[in-house]
């Protein structure tokens, strides 16, 4: 599946996060919020995903679908602090908002602002509801939409390793450590590999359907970095 990854979201992330540090220290909080909006979207992303894998029941079998929902559900449980045989932790959420704290000497809103004000904030609610429609594949069967979301979510968990990676670096740049970053670079490649048995459970790993989720995330990713960069010049 690494094959179908054209690199173009590499290097576009790679871009924004060498900026990052070059940001005004007054902007970190409307740029955290904003993009604190995309990272918690992904939470409703996986329940989307799981709901779509769970709703091919009508045209799939039983046991590839419950093998794909195990391995989907793993990661989608961590965002939560639940993870087996551990009591129940900090949700990334909370750590987020602990992050933050730490950046912005202020506690994170409980709610986002329905006004345009936060352009970071525009950016990320413009991607994200493109993300939302692409992952309702309208005009296809029940089945070729659960593998388009596998695809897509392996695509997702993929693509984080070297995104979170690059976030925490630029952020130490600035004197600045938090545990999301910590936690996220800490779990990412086991989600990639639960999110590879995912897709296995229920397609071949040459699926064009599979192939074409991939790319379709790739170009969302670097579409929404791309815009974020936008924001910097």
């Amino acid at each position: 599946m690494e094959s179908a990854i054209a690199g173009t979201a590499w290097s576009v992330m790679a871009q924004f996060y060498k900026l990052l540090p070059r940001i005004p220290r007054q902007e970190h909080p409307a740029l955290l919020l904003g993009m604190g909006y995309n990272f918690e979207f992904y939470d409703g992303m996986f329940a989307l995903i799981a709901g779509y894998v769970q709703m091919s029941m009508d045209e799939g079998d039983y046991t590839p679908r419950y093998r794909a929902m195990q391995a989907l559900l793993q990661p989608f449980c961590s965002e939560y602090g639940i993870e087996p045989s551990r009591p129940i932790m900090k949700s990334h959420r909370q750590l987020y908002a602990e992050f933050y704290r730490s950046v912005a000497g202020e506690p994170l809103p409980e709610r986002y602002p329905q006004d345009k004000a936060n352009p970071w904030l525009n950016v990320s609610r413009q991607w994200t509801e493109r993300m939302a429609q692409t992952l309702a594949c309208p005009q296809g069967s029940s089945l070729d939409r659960a593998k388009f979301n596998l695809g897509y979510h392996w695509a997702v968990e993929y693509l984080s390793i070297e995104e979170f990676r690059l976030m925490r670096q630029a952020w130490g740049k600035l004197g600045i450590k938090a545990s999301y970053l910590d936690a996220h670079c800490k779990v990412e490649e086991e989600h990639a590999r639960r999110a590879s048995e995912a897709v296995l459970a229920l397609a071949s790993p040459d699926d064009a359907t599979i192939a074409r989720a991939i790319k379709t995330h790739e170009n969302d990713l670097t579409g929404y970095y791309r815009n974020l960069s936008g924001l910097l010049k």
